[in-house]
């Protein structure tokens, strides 16, 4: 005869309260037999269950999706948490992000240069850029054609700083910006590779370089801490009064 457990083996061996074993009894999810006592018993196979139950509530997945996922074959399961995998790998390395974060903040590093926090999702640049520039025709122009591929893409996003290379070799020689015609026009270049930038967005964007404290962390790498005012000066010296 096959070994069966009781309600109380369970909760003793998983952690589950009777409230939810219930619960789950009700909604068919791990539906179980009653001894001749009526008293609710589980078998190996019904424990092997609520262990996958468990495994798949823990990785944040509602009843409604472990409903449709329980009774997968194991081929099947591999696939739907090789997914969640990827999603928990990525919950990890942000949590070890928030980690660090806080252990330079107990450690008196102002919040502005702490890193791992200055990595502003790009959607949030998008809103803020919304409520400060929307009234202007060339942030409807921009919406209007806008595409993340520039910021996705690794190869733009090395050009980009080779380009600010190049202004800094220009700001550690002391040129004059009215010379650095040639790398504004090839930021802007790349700038509009996948999306139409006015002008005068531009230069907004280039004044973000040097205004938003965000930014900051990007920019030690070129140690130079007069690199964002030259590209922004240079952007708006060469744009400014240029049409788009």
């Amino acid at each position: 005869m096959e070994f069966q457990y009781s309600l109380k083996q369970i909760m003793d061996i998983t952690g589950v309260t009777k409230r939810t074993l219930h619960y789950y009894d009700e909604i068919g999810l791990l539906k179980v037999q009653k001894n001749e006592n009526n008293y609710r018993v589980y078998n190996q196979n019904d424990l092997v269950r609520l262990q996958k139950i468990l495994l798949l509530k823990n990785l944040d997945m509602s009843i409604k999706e472990i409903y449709k996922v329980i009774d997968y074959n194991d081929e099947q399961l591999k696939s739907v948490l090789e997914n969640q995998k990827v999603s928990l790998t990525q919950k990890i390395n942000n949590l070890e992000n928030l980690r660090i974060a806080i252990e330079k903040f107990i450690n008196n590093i102002p919040i502005v240069e702490i890193e791992e926090l200055n990595h502003v999702p790009y959607k949030q640049y998008q809103e803020e850029a919304k409520i400060k520039y929307e009234n202007l025709d060339v942030y409807k122009t921009y919406t209007n054609k806008h595409n993340d591929q520039l910021l996705s893409n690794k190869e733009n996003i090395e050009r980009l700083d080779q380009i600010f290379e190049k202004f800094n070799g220009l700001a550690i020689n002391k040129v004059n910006i009215s010379e650095a015609k040639d790398v504004v026009y090839e930021w802007k270049d790349l700038m509009n590779l996948y999306t139409h930038f006015d002008n005068e967005l531009l230069c907004l964007i280039a004044d973000t370089y040097h205004n938003d404290v965000r930014f900051k962390n990007y920019f030690k790498k070129f140690n130079n801490p007069y690199l964002t005012s030259f590209i922004s000066e240079a952007v708006n010296y060469h744009l400014s009064q240029v049409q788009s």
